[in-house]
């Protein structure tokens, strides 16, 4: 059955329901409150780029161009991809290079090894398919180039599409297994400092104080620290300082297609 404009209603559900149309209706307006706070980026930058020649970067997340800006002003060669149209028409309005793409689903407009950074800033959360996105930083990326990516602690409150996928030592063997080392991990600010508290006290003003509640937190960091361990739940979120180690083109899922087959070398294992 046509509707009025000739369209069937199925194929009408169809692109509703498609996964690039869902994205980009779902964020067209997403920065229309503001964005990042210029503290937050300047620390990025101070903290992962000091005194640094960035080459050919891509920000993935780009907003409306808050970072886009700081980086312009370091004379850094940077373009952004978002899901945001009107945050991308932002950024065209202030003369920076965006442009509107949703990662999870589009195959990224620049050639292999094009780019020498790609950052990420609390953005993978949001995708439906982070697979498909890292695949095509690890694409774009040119091997040894450096990917910038954070994600918030899940105690922060902060809601996910794959909840397990972005707990730290998941979120960190993600990366890993499609051929990014990490070089350090970076917090920024404190958790919520009730969720160091068991849940029936999380609402007892004085155990949730800053004395309290925060003192256990600071004691649980120092401890975790002096035995050289990271103690990702005490941050509220977490940038990873990645390097790109690939050597060919062969993504994680070829590795795995390869190595399922029938009769191939992983099955060819009898148990008797």
């Amino acid at each position: 059955m046509r509707g009025w404009n000739g369209v069937d209603g199925a194929d009408k559900m169809s692109n509703a329901l498609d996964p690039r149309t869902v994205a980009l209706t779902a964020h067209r307006d997403y920065y229309m409150a503001g964005s990042y706070a210029d503290d937050r980026l300047n620390w990025t930058i101070a903290t992962f780029f000091p005194d640094r020649q960035l080459g050919r970067v891509l920000e993935i997340g780009c907003g409306d161009g808050a970072l886009l800006r700081l980086l312009a002003q370091q004379n850094s060669d940077a373009t952004g991809v978002d899901a945001s149209s009107s945050g991308i028409e932002r950024c065209l309005a202030r003369g920076l290079r965006a442009q509107c793409f949703d990662v999870s689903t589009d195959v990224l407009p620049f050639e292999d090894d094009f780019f020498d950074v790609v950052i990420s800033l609390e953005t993978f959360e949001h995708l439906m398919n982070p697979h498909h996105a890292l695949q095509e930083v690890r694409r774009t990326l040119r091997p040894g180039g450096t990917f910038l990516c954070s994600v918030p602690n899940p105690l922060s409150g902060h809601p996910y599409l794959y909840p397990g996928l972005f707990e730290y030592t998941n979120f960190r063997r993600f990366l890993e297994q499609s051929d990014f080392s990490v070089r350090r991990v970076a917090p920024w600010q404190w958790v919520p400092r009730e969720t160091f508290l068991p849940h029936p006290f999380r609402n007892v003003p004085i155990l949730r104080s800053r004395i309290v509640a925060g003192g256990i937190r600071k004691l649980v960091e120092k401890v975790y620290l002096a035995v050289g361990a990271f103690p990702a739940f005490c941050y509220w979120l977490w940038t990873f300082d990645c390097q790109n180690e690939k050597k060919g083109q062969t993504s994680i899922f070829e590795y795995l297609s390869q190595q399922t087959r029938p009769k191939s070398l992983s099955q060819s294992t009898t148990v008797k």
